[in-house]
């Protein structure tokens, strides 16, 4: 081997054996818990005494009071439970004759340390994971944070008892950067877990109402109208577009970022083949549907004059259509009807405009992709299609 490539493999060797000692290093991390006292109004200003008048003698008093020293004042006291241990004695989890805090502090200690990577130390530290206890009438409220993520977690009621298990969340939470609802488990539930804020966000609730089109594709029996085809007046399976009115009432409601609609929704086709052009009968025209709708919104600019929003959500529809009787079967009616219906997925996009007024409108797209297949029939024929549809809707809200 060169002299050259014998250099190389030495400082490989040397540059691999150092890293087992980088890796190993560990961080080094200060606890620190800080009691966040409450403030003592100052003592009343002490009147000076009065000089006596030049000239006049000075007697001594026997019976005088000595000047006091000035008064010290404590501007940060304790409370009654900091200064007295004995208030803790006998409460579950807590060392005999040792104070919650100092317990905490070496609890997170504790936790830190045994976490991969990671070491609690008392001085030279890299990194600081700090906790401020505010005292409520029973326990405190605790903010922790960690300067190696620069996250900060709190509880907003942390019992005496409950110091382990809260030490043991927040040393988690903070050293992997999660928020601390995800470091639990069945041995450090706090009693903040369960308890719920009754505050709700107050929407705008209001009734809508509108009018739109649909455009729906479908393989339909359909009635060959060339006069130089060998199957004139007959009804053979081919793609067509319908195109209905729909008109829609319903309930829509605002909550910030988020909404929700219902709507009562029908719609009536809007063409017909003569029946004199289909002697064979089969002839197949969509006639309507009637459908029940759901959908969640999203706002992208929730206050301003105008958003425009997403959504998703479901409808639930009846559909009817009329088929060409032959000839020989019209009787009374030349045509009877064929049902169908199930539920769709819905994709909607939309934009809401005059929002700051008592009468706003929204202009509104929605893709209905039907979850199931149209499939009915009699003796004149049936259908058997994919009917799906794109809706533009335009509505009015109060």
């Amino acid at each position: 081997m060169c002299r050259y490539g014998r250099s190389v493999f030495i400082v490989g060797l040397v540059v691999l054996a150092g890293i087992p000692e980088a890796l190993a290093a560990d961080k080094t991390v200060c606890v620190d818990v800080v009691l966040q006292r409450p403030r003592e109004q100052a003592p009343a200003a002490v009147t000076p005494p009065t000089a006596p008048a030049e000239g006049a003698a000075v007697t001594p008093s026997a019976t005088a009071p000595a000047p006091a020293p000035a008064a010290v004042v404590d501007a940060d006291p304790p409370p009654a439970y900091d200064r007295d241990a004995a208030a803790f004695k006998g409460v579950a989890g807590l060392p005999v004759g040792q104070r919650p805090l100092s317990y905490l502090k070496r609890l997170i200690e504790h936790f830190v340390t045994h976490e991969k990577g990671f070491v609690a130390v008392q001085e030279g530290c890299a990194e600081r994971l700090i906790v401020e206890l505010y005292p409520l009438k029973v326990g405190w409220t605790a903010f922790a944070r960690y300067s190696g993520t620069g996250r900060e977690e709190r509880v907003d009621q942390l019992l005496p008892t409950e110091l382990s298990q809260f030490a043991e969340r927040a040393a988690l939470a903070l050293l992997y950067n999660k928020p601390i609802g995800e470091s639990i488990n069945r041995e450090n539930v706090l009693t903040n877990d369960s308890k719920k804020n009754a505050q709700r966000i107050k929407g705008t609730n209001h009734f809508h109402m509108g009018v739109g089109t649909q455009v729906r594709v479908g393989k339909l029996g359909t009635a060959e109208t060339d006069s130089t085809s060998a199957n004139v007046g007959k009804a053979t399976s081919q793609y067509r577009v319908a195109t209905p009115v729909t008109m829609f009432l319903g309930y829509r409601g605002k909550f910030e970022n988020w909404g929700v609609e219902t709507n009562v929704l029908i719609g009536i086709g809007t063409s017909k083949t003569a029946a004199a052009k289909n002697p064979a009968g089969g002839h197949v025209d969509f006639g309507g549907d009637a459908a029940l709708q759901l959908h969640f919104l999203h706002y992208f600019d929730p206050r301003g004059l105008t958003s425009f929003y997403m959504g998703a959500g479901a409808t639930f529809e009846l559909l009817w259509f009329n088929m060409v009787k032959p000839t020989a079967d019209r009787g009374g009616s030349d045509r009877n009807t064929l049902l169908g219906g199930g539920l769709d997925v819905d994709l909607v996009a939309g934009w809401e405009f005059m929002r700051a007024s008592s009468v706003q409108f929204y202009l509104q797209g929605e893709l209905q992709m039907p979850a199931y297949v149209l499939s009915n029939e009699n003796d004149d024929g049936g259908i058997h299609t994919w009917f799906p549809a794109v809706a533009v809707k335009l509505g009015v809200v109060f």
